[in-house]
């Protein structure tokens, strides 16, 4: 999750689309681009398809579920704002990445299980954990990981790299197994 700009509060689903890749947010978007779209469409292109009391009444339904809308987006940009201004965990995910990449792979998994401990859900750190135990030859334990991890909705994004990882613990257990 990042921060969200409060101009994108401003458009209904926008909010939710920026910081998460909502699909819903998405929809909501749409949905408000399309509706703009027609009652334009009505108001300037066609408007003798509809009279001008239904124009008016549409246009005001719009405008008051365009602020519902908007009020809606804004609060939950500030409610979510300042929980990641609030919540230290980036913190500690950038400074186990830091000892990680230092080779500090004790001070990372410390960093990595204290984040884990907090938030049993937090696919990034179990992510980067499962490819610190692969590191320090702990396969066993970094399939664990991965298994766990799979598990969760927002595992989804890593797809590609949770594969990565079974690929290459299988290829790390591979030559041990020839060698016996």
């Amino acid at each position: 999750m990042r921060r969200t700009p409060w101009t994108a509060c401003f458009w209904p689903g926008l909010a939710q689309l920026w910081s998460h890749g909502s699909w819903w947010g998405l929809a909501l978007a749409v949905g408000a681009a399309t509706v703009l779209d027609v009652l334009l469409l009505a108001t300037f292109g066609w408007s003798e398809l509809t009279g001008q009391t239904t124009r008016n009444i549409a246009w005001a339904v719009f405008a008051v579920a365009w602020l519902a809308a908007a009020c809606w987006s804004a609060r939950q940009c500030c409610r979510e704002n300042s929980l990641l201004a609030a919540n230290p965990q980036g913190d500690a995910f950038t400074e186990a990445m830091q000892h990680y990449l230092k080779g500090d792979y004790y001070q990372a998994e410390q960093f990595l299980r204290r984040i884990i401990a907090r938030n049993t859900r937090d696919v990034d750190a179990r992510l980067m954990l499962a490819t610190l135990l692969r590191h320090t030859g702990r396969p066993t334990e970094a399939s664990e990981q991965l298994d766990t991890m799979a598990r969760f909705d927002g595992a989804d994004k890593w797809n590609f790299e949770i594969e990565e990882e079974r690929r290459l613990l299988a290829e790390a257990e591979a030559p041990s197994a020839n060698a016996a």
